[in-house]
């Protein structure tokens, strides 16, 4: 182990990382405001957590050179938008989840003799799904019904014969209700489609769209929730084609850059909502993210704002105005009973 890598892993004073930072890695840090900044988010939470937008390369030595005048508090200013961006998704992202919950709890019922088929009985899901898939999400769903420790959940555990539709549509984990909806009756997720406007050229159900949004809200969730970085979150197309970006009409209206990078990345995500959000809705969602991404150009190096700016998977940010522009159906919710 080199010297470098084992005085970052020894444990150092306050006072001891400033110098540290100012003398090994030149990035400025001096004062009490500095030091507080570091006691109050420690310093692998902003360092290690959010240096990479000011590097440039390294030293002889395989050490990184940093962006000339970074200083601590603009490292922490990406922290300070991390944790928003996390915030603001998640907010949207939960918004979106207990609706479409909602959605297919209703429609799943609908197309099972208004309730009268169960949702453990194989019947219930679609014939073109496997028996083994449709019972693996049976399993999954029973599994973690008897795991919860919700009153409700406890009640009708203890006190009825079956558990109904919506409870274990509610409290079954994000990727089980995918797959309700991914081997449950074509009605059910045709119908979602058609609510959210997702239908190809010929207006057919696009279903991997919905299936793969629902995922990828999924995936981001989860990360808001266990506190990780979130601007430079991505997932590469991967040999069967099932995970990757999904190239819809959307992304067919904008510059081509979108439609050749098969990385889903955050922009996804703002595509995504753009069929699951009303339209004032999602205005003020890209009027808010917008905001937060000017400050923060505002208030960054250039080249470590631009690094961001490419890492949320946006080429331009002028692009998030396109977005929004683009003409979109709205969301009839009072023929959501008669599609």
């Amino acid at each position: 182990m080199s010297k470098n890598n084992f005085e970052d892993k020894s444990f150092l004073t306050y006072n001891q990382q400033m110098k540290k930072l100012r003398k090994d890695k030149k990035i400025l840090c001096n004062g009490s405001e500095h030091k507080k900044i570091l006691i109050r988010a420690g310093y692998f939470n902003i360092i290690n957590g959010y240096k990479t937008p000011f590097t440039c390369g390294t030293d002889s030595d395989g050490n990184h050179n940093y962006i000339p005048d970074t200083s601590i508090d603009q490292i922490y200013r990406v922290k300070l938008f991390d944790d928003s961006l996390r915030s603001l998704l998640l907010k949207y992202i939960t918004q979106i989840e207990e609706e479409v919950r909602t959605l297919t709890g209703y429609k799943f019922d609908e197309c099972n003799g208004y309730g009268s088929i169960a949702w453990y009985d194989t019947s219930a899901y679609s014939p073109d799904s496997t028996l083994q898939n449709k019972m693996g999400t049976i399993s999954k769903a029973y599994n973690e019904l008897s795991r919860s420790q919700l009153d409700y959940v406890k009640f009708y555990m203890e006190n009825h014969k079956k558990i109904p539709t919506w409870i274990m549509i509610k409290v079954v984990n994000f990727s089980t209700f995918i797959d309700v909806i991914n081997y449950g009756k074509t009605e059910v997720s045709h119908s979602i489609c058609k609510l959210y406007d997702m239908v190809d050229e010929d207006e057919h159900p696009m279903v991997k769209l919905l299936i793969g949004s629902l995922h990828w809200l999924r995936r981001i969730r989860n990360s808001c929730a266990h506190n990780e970085r979130i601007y430079c979150l991505s997932r590469s197309i991967n040999q069967n084609r099932s995970t990757g970006r999904i190239i819809e009409k959307y992304f067919r209206s904008l510059r081509r850059a979108y439609t050749r990078d098969r990385e889903q990345r955050i922009f996804d995500l703002l595509i995504y909502f753009k069929y699951y959000l009303p339209y004032k809705e999602y205005q003020q969602f890209i009027s808010e993210l917008k905001e937060m991404l000017l400050d923060l150009k505002d208030n960054i190096d250039f080249n470590a704002f631009e690094y961001i700016r490419a890492q949320m998977g946006i080429k331009n940010l002028d692009d998030l105005d396109i977005i929004v522009s683009l003409p979109k159906k709205d969301i009839d919710y009072n023929k959501y009973d008669k599609s």
